[in-house]
């Protein structure tokens, strides 16, 4: 526990870009199979909870975290059960 509290930062919000996916991203989803949307907050590892709808930026980081992706793209991400088609519809903080 000390050596996660060590590498601790504080993040405002307030100052994050919605031009891309980043770390803290709010980021609405939608299925490209189903059309359903979902909105996923990009946490750290130790934050996530699926439950909550906050997911691991390490887990997903081929997919839809690495401030390289905006909205309107479309992403593939590699899960247990297969591989999910997801459009960014909507980046926010």
């Amino acid at each position: 526990m000390e050596e996660t509290l060590s590498r601790t930062q504080i993040i405002d919000t307030a100052g994050l870009l919605t031009d891309k996916v980043y770390i803290l991203s709010l980021v609405r989803l939608q299925d490209m199979r189903t059309k359903q949307t979902i909105e996923y907050r990009l946490v750290d590892p130790e934050e996530a909870d699926f439950e909550k709808n906050k997911i691991s930026v390490s887990r997903h980081r081929q997919g839809i975290d690495g401030g390289k992706l905006k909205q309107g793209e479309v992403v593939k991400i590699k899960v247990p059960a297969g591989m999910l088609e997801y459009k960014i519809v909507e980046i926010g903080r």
